[in-house]
C-alpha cells in the first residue's frame, strides 16, 4: 500500500550519482534533473551526493557501494537509498518516480 504525499513529509531519500566529476556531461545532467526534482518534493528531503570515482574518497564509497549493492555500479549510474536504481542517466519522469518509490518503501529509515 503506497503512502500519500502528505505522509512522506520529513522523510529523506539519499541519492548518489556514480560519476567522474571532470568532463561527465551525463553526470551534470543527472544533477540538474535531481535539483529540479528536489524543488518539487514538498516536505520530502532529497540528499544528493556525487561519488567521484576519480578521487580517493569517491573510490572508498564506490567500494562500499559494491559490497552493499551486491554488484559494481557502472559509471554513470544512480543509487537510491543504497540500491542501484539506474545503470544510466534516466529521464526526468523515471527518476522522479524512482525517488517517490524510495520514499514510500515500507522499510524506509530516516
Amino acid at each position: 500500500m503506497g503512502l500519500r504525499m502528505e505522509q512522506l513529509t520529513n522523510r529523506q531519500v539519499f541519492v548518489e550519482i556514480i560519476a567522474k566529476k571532470k568532463g561527465c556531461v551525463l553526470c551534470d545532467l543527472a544533477i540538474g534533473i535531481l535539483e529540479e526534482i528536489s524543488s518539487e518534493l514538498h516536505g520530502l528531503s532529497l540528499k544528493l551526493e556525487v561519488v567521484d570515482v576519480g578521487d580517493h574518497e569517491g573510490l572508498r564509497r564506490y567500494d562500499e557501494l559494491k559490497k552493499i549493492c551486491g554488484s559494481k555500479p557502472v559509471v554513470p549510474s544512480i543509487v537510491i537509498n543504497e540500491k542501484i536504481a539506474f545503470d544510466h542517466i534516466p529521464d526526468y519522469e523515471s527518476l522522479y518516480l524512482a525517488v517517490m518509490d524510495a520514499a514510500r518503501e515500507e522499510n524506509y529509515c530516516n
